[in-house]
């Protein structure tokens, strides 16, 4: 069955009263304290992590995200109370952060990217760093390798998975992201000499066989020896054909 509207929105309220009472002997003024685990303020735990989520993941302004939470759930809210929550947020996140932060040093393997955004008004880069089963984001306001070194610390035994920009090569082992490999042998494809395409539908027929291998390794229709078997060969071809490309006169 097709629901045919939405159901109507209604926030939980809890409230709690704290009475306040004053000493007739010596004046001493009293006040009740709320239970463990009962936040301060007016907000709970899911209310600002969902708050977090529509400016942070869903790249709300606070006025937006004040009337979202007023319009469609009803949670009288100002845009100065979502900049209150937001802290709460980011506090909260503080620790967890770091933690997983420090494990990307220990990771065997990096997928590593960064992208341009701002921060407040200055030029800012927004780097990731994913893991097998996390992934961490940091900004900087520069793109060299102190940037880098800030979000996943010394890397010295962690292969990086990168796009081949300057501030990745320092001598360390790195992965070339295979998408802009593709993209730069289509290039090749598509250009007008007839002995540049050559060239790149030759690698270009490697590629398609390395990642033929690939899926039958992660459909388990072969274990890893057997894949890096496969492979071997079109290492070697890959490189004799970028061996021709560089000395074929051609620039």
């Amino acid at each position: 069955m097709i629901p045919r509207d939405a159901p109507p929105i209604k926030p939980i309220m809890t409230e709690y009263q704290l009475y306040r009472g004053q000493c007739c002997g010596c004046g001493i003024t009293t006040c009740g304290e709320l239970p463990t685990g009962v936040p301060t303020g007016q907000c709970g735990a899911r209310l600002a992590a969902f708050t977090g989520l529509l400016m942070g993941h869903f790249r709300q302004s606070k006025r937006r995200a004040s009337q979202f939470l007023q319009d469609l759930l009803n949670i009288p809210c100002s845009a100065a109370w979502t900049v209150k929550i937001q802290n709460l947020v980011s506090d909260a996140l503080a620790t967890p952060y770091e933690q997983l932060r420090g494990e990307l040093s220990k990771q065997p393997q990096l997928f590593v990217d960064e992208s341009p955004t701002k921060e407040k008004k200055n030029k800012a880069w927004l780097w990731v760093a994913v893991a097998p089963l996390f992934a961490v984001f940091g900004i900087f306001l520069n793109l060299k390798r102190e940037s880098l070194k800030a979000l996943i610390g010394e890397y010295s035994g962690v292969i990086l998975n990168c796009d081949r920009a300057k501030m990745y090569f320092d001598g360390k082992r790195l992965q070339w992201c295979w998408a802009h490999l593709k993209r730069d042998i289509q290039k090749l494809i598509d250009f007008s000499d007839h002995q540049v395409q050559r060239l790149g539908h030759d690698l270009m027929r490697q590629q398609k066989l390395l990642f033929q291998h690939w899926r039958s390794f992660k459909e388990k229709v072969i274990s890893w020896e057997q894949f890096q078997i496969e492979v071997a060969p079109i290492r070697q071809e890959f490189d004799s054909l970028l061996l021709r490309g560089r000395f074929s006169g051609n620039k």
